[in-house]
This record gives C-alpha cells, structure tokens and sequence, in this order.
C-alpha cells in the first residue's frame, strides 16, 4: 500500500468518525462519552499528526483541512446530518 492510499484510508476512517460524532449531542455524558474516540479533541489531533507527515499529499492535506472544518461545525453544533462526503 503507497503512503498516499494509507494517508486516504486514515481519513475515511476519521470522517466515518466525524459522522459519529455529528450524531451525538456536543454535551453528552452518556456511558463512553469519556472515551477518547468520543472527543472531538482526539480526531482534531489525529488530523493534525496526518497533516504535519512530512510525506503528506497535496490531496490528502486539503481533505484533512476539510474534515477540520467539519469537526469544528460538529463541535458547534452545525454538524453535518447528511453522513460522509466524497471529497
């Protein structure tokens, strides 16, 4: 598998979780609200580790800031209903 292809299968895995994550009120405290995949934090992060790769593609480096700006509407409440995206 190229370095490419495994930078594009972590973010469809991170954007499957975003939709998760939109589908969850941003103050819920229900049982697994405090395990770290159910933070908005730990996704921001793992986007952020993809995007500072020092062999990061140009493609993937746009999606992941699209999938930054998703995260930061989920965290506001402005999540998208409509489930993945195909970038």
């Amino acid at each position: 598998m190229s370095v490419e292809a495994f930078q594009q299968q972590e973010l469809a895995h991170i954007e499957r979780m975003i939709v998760e994550l939109e589908r969850v009120p941003v103050h819920w405290h229900g049982v697994g609200a405090h395990n770290p995949v159910m933070q908005r934090e730990y996704w921001r992060q793992r986007i952020h580790a993809l995007m500072n790769s020092p062999d990061v593609a140009d493609s993937v480096a746009r999606q992941a800031s699209a999938l930054l700006e998703r995260l930061a509407g989920a965290s506001s409440g402005r999540g998208h209903a409509a489930g993945p995206r195909d970038f």
